[in-house]
């Protein structure tokens, strides 16, 4: 059973590869198409970047899946502003699953506005030709 388990995690560890130098590129562009449909207001358009299977846990530590996460983003375009997505490093987990680590910067709206500088950790899923966010956690 020891043998299994190692051989296993080998395997795993195999699998999980550094990014390719596209890979960067490629969320990056994600991530700017992301941010541009945010600041212009349309957190449907956010939201439908996310696959059918997606999972985000933001900073109010509530966990969304499906529409919950549109709705999430539509509410977010009436709070904060200025969205700026800056990868600071990818790695494909697989052929159809690619890890970032990014830096997200935005300003809260209102009287006492706040310019916020978090990070995030989301995965990206290959879904029909084209990556959508998998997993997204961010505070």
């Amino acid at each position: 059973m020891m043998r299994k388990t190692l051989i296993a995690a080998v395997l795993l560890g195999l699998s999980a590869t550094p990014a390719l130098a596209n890979d960067n590129a490629m969320i990056q562009a994600a991530d700017d198409a992301l941010a541009a449909a945010f600041n212009k207001g349309d957190g449907a358009a956010v939201g439908a970047m996310y696959a059918p299977d997606a999972t985000m846990l933001p900073g109010d530590n509530k966990l969304y899946k499906g529409a919950d996460i549109t709705a999430w983003w539509i509410g977010a375009t009436g709070a904060i502003t200025n969205l700026k997505l800056t990868v600071l490093e990818t790695e494909r987990l697989a052929p159809t699953y690619i890890r970032e680590i990014s830096r997200v910067e935005y300003d809260t709206k209102g009287d006492k506005s706040v310019h916020a500088n978090v990070t995030a950790v989301v995965v990206y899923k290959l879904v029909g030709g084209k990556w959508m966010l998998w997993t997204d956690i961010f505070h």
